[in-house]
């Protein structure tokens, strides 16, 4: 992923009753498929892990990209439509967020935590505004305090973050910013606790440019991984 320039993130929900169908589906058939297109470098689908409180979503699919993710996303609906793919109608669309971002920051590695890959970790998918008018600042703190003071806990293997970027053909994102923390699955109760403790404290300052109404953050583990097939 280090050399990822772009994400696809897909943030959804299974229609009632259909989550067992939906994941069968997604791992047998849709991730291989996105994984297959020119640009796709991995994929991942999860399921969130100790749900917090206001959850939106249940399932994260993760895809990261070399290339234009314009262009990406393009090709990927091309094939979908064409009748080659094998879709489903188990996904609630009217739940889900479809958004393409383009890289602020490579993959960020801790100091303090090994490197892990796979179901050897969960993601960490944060999305954020910036308060009205004050992006560069946000940017500034988020990427070169924040991204550090977080994978400065035990626990967190890795950092990166994106800005997500209009596309005629998505639906507009109620966020602007998406961070995607790669966090040791055997460590991560003791590292989220940590994360709280810290927070707000000096060893972990948060800038008033974060606007604090506008968060969603939630923990999903892999159910499934897959490199790209070229």
């Amino acid at each position: 992923m280090a050399d990822a320039n772009a994400i696809l993130l897909v943030m959804q929900n299974a229609r009632a009753g259909r989550a067992a169908a939906h994941r069968d589906w997604y791992l047998e058939h849709h991730l291989p498929d996105v994984c297959g297109v020119p640009g796709v470098l991995r994929g991942e689908f999860a399921s969130v892990v100790n749900a917090p409180e206001g959850l939106r979503w249940a399932n994260a699919a993760s895809y990261w990209l070399d290339g234009d993710p314009a262009a990406i996303l393009g090709e990927i609906f091309r094939r979908a439509g064409s009748g080659d793919w094998t879709m489903s109608d188990t996904l609630d669309g009217e739940s889900m967020m479809m958004a393409i971002g383009e890289a602020l920051t490579g993959r960020i590695r801790s100091a303090v935590t090994p490197d892990a890959a796979g179901k050897d970790r969960l993601l960490y998918v944060v999305l954020t505004n910036a308060t009205p008018g004050d992006d560069d600042a946000f940017n500034d703190w988020y990427s070169n305090t924040h991204i550090p003071d977080v994978l400065a806990v035990p626990g967190f293997v890795a950092a990166q973050r994106f800005r997500l970027i209009d596309h005629p053909a998505l639906r507009p994102y109620p966020f602007r910013y998406a961070a995607i923390y790669e966090v040791l699955a055997c460590e991560a109760d003791a590292a989220f606790a940590e994360l709280g403790a810290r927070a707000g404290t000096e060893r972990m300052v948060l800038s008033p440019t974060l606007d604090r109404s506008g968060i969603a953050a939630a923990p999903y583990l892999p159910d499934g991984v897959c490199a790209r097939s070229a």
